[in-house]
């Protein structure tokens, strides 16, 4: 299949400026269906002829997975695998309708919790504050924007950010990973332009920034800025660049294939505990020391590891991806998995962590599998399998 993530949404003009707390609401609650622990968003048609599922996953490790009597449509309600997903319930921001969501599936079916007019922003990155407030950022009028959302009664509240001038050349704020400590909000973000008449050779600029950014007023108290990479993180609706660690380290890692940056390499960086800057002390250049491969995404699995989907640098983001387990925490590369290639499309959430194992889909060119990789014991082993006319994992979710 060819690209779910469409360019068009991502040309996509804000036209109508709306914060309405009322709208189109079936259900005020919603359950997780009994027994379900995980969920996959599967794809099946090449673009633009898609349709979109929900897929229910009993089980990691064992066991087939189809849409025979598993699949609850998506098509329609949600355009693609650009969701957030906590405790069960699925949310998204359709820029076509205009309309921001909460959904949850029973019965086989998406239903709706509760829909609003909402087309402030066309949303990039989020961070969770708490259990039941979200904070999305994006570009809406080539100005930065925020919304603060209370996900209970799906009640809004935004507004402008306070970031760097658009350099000229370009007319819109890129925005790359978000992350939430102690009361801040760390959000990267460089500037891209949407004339698209210059495609492929779109114009890069050579720095990039992080936002440091006071919750409580939503205020950007300082913007550090980075000019060894370029593009700090990709839009985290789709797959995550960033994490917190058990010290409360934060790391992030640029992918400046993002913001059509051939050349530049992907870097690894990280704020300290307590810290608002950059350290000077850490830089990991993953590019480098990866044979020149690209990173769009990164999954932290626990004592300083991490998992990275990686992609050969210079190709085009429809390249074909790897998984690579690196040492965040010391700055080094340990390995590539021994996977199957993963094919195509870049915009995936393709691995769970629990219990100290990854769990990682794999699009290969024959057979679909979620893979369990134990970092205890180095061990890759075989589980459950997508059968039946599927053409691509999107993304896999963990419930509970």
């Amino acid at each position: 299949m060819k690209r779910p993530y469409n360019l068009a949404a991502r040309i996509l003009t804000i036209t109508i400026l709306l914060f309405s707390i009322s709208g189109c609401e079936k259900r005020n609650v919603g359950n997780i269906e009994e027994g379900t622990r995980y969920s996959a968003i599967l794809c099946v048609g090449s673009w633009p002829n898609t349709a979109y599922y929900i897929s229910s996953i009993p089980s990691l490790t064992s066991g087939t997975i189809s849409l025979k009597g598993n699949g609850a449509e998506m098509t329609g309600k949600v355009y693609a695998q650009d969701v957030i997903q906590r405790d069960g319930f699925y949310y998204h921001l359709n820029s076509g309708s205009g309309r921001l969501g909460k959904y949850h599936v029973e019965n086989g079916v998406l239903l709706i919790d509760k829909e609003i007019p909402f087309s402030y922003l066309n949303w990039s990155s989020y961070a969770w504050v708490d259990n039941n407030t979200l904070v999305i950022f994006g570009d809406g009028k080539g100005e930065a924007r925020y919304a603060i959302i209370k996900v209970d009664k799906m009640t809004v509240r935004g507004g402008k950010l306070n970031l760097n001038s658009i350099a000229n050349g370009f007319d819109s704020y890129n925005i790359g990973f978000a992350e939430y400590r102690a009361s801040k909000l760390f959000l990267g973000y460089t500037f891209t332009s949407t004339d698209w008449t210059q495609y492929p050779n779109m114009p890069v600029y050579p720095k990039s920034f992080v936002a440091v950014i006071d919750y409580t007023t939503m205020s950007v108290e300082k913007s550090l800025e980075e000019t060894r990479s370029t593009g700090l993180g990709g839009p985290n609706v789709y797959a995550p660049s960033s994490f917190v660690d058990e010290n409360n380290d934060l790391y992030f890692i640029s992918d400046p294939v993002n913001i059509y940056d051939y050349k530049s390499p992907a870097v690894m960086y990280r704020i300290k505990n307590g810290s608002t800057a950059i350290d000077p002390t850490y830089y990991f250049n993953f590019s480098a020391a990866s044979h020149n491969e690209m990173a769009p995404a990164m999954w932290y699995i626990g004592n300083g590891k991490a998992i990275i989907r990686s992609r050969i640098t210079g190709q085009s983001i429809d390249a074909d991806h790897y998984f690579c387990v690196v040492d965040a925490r010391n700055g080094s590369f340990i390995k590539k998995l021994d996977l199957p290639v993963d094919k195509g499309e870049r915009m995936v959430n393709g691995v769970i962590v629990e219990d100290g194992k990854a769990f990682i889909a794999v699009n290969a060119a024959d057979r679909d599998y979620i893979w369990q990789y134990d970092p205890a014991t180095d061990k890759l082993t075989k589980g459950v399998e997508f059968v039946g006319g599927i053409d691509y994992i999107l993304r896999i979710e963990k419930l509970k």
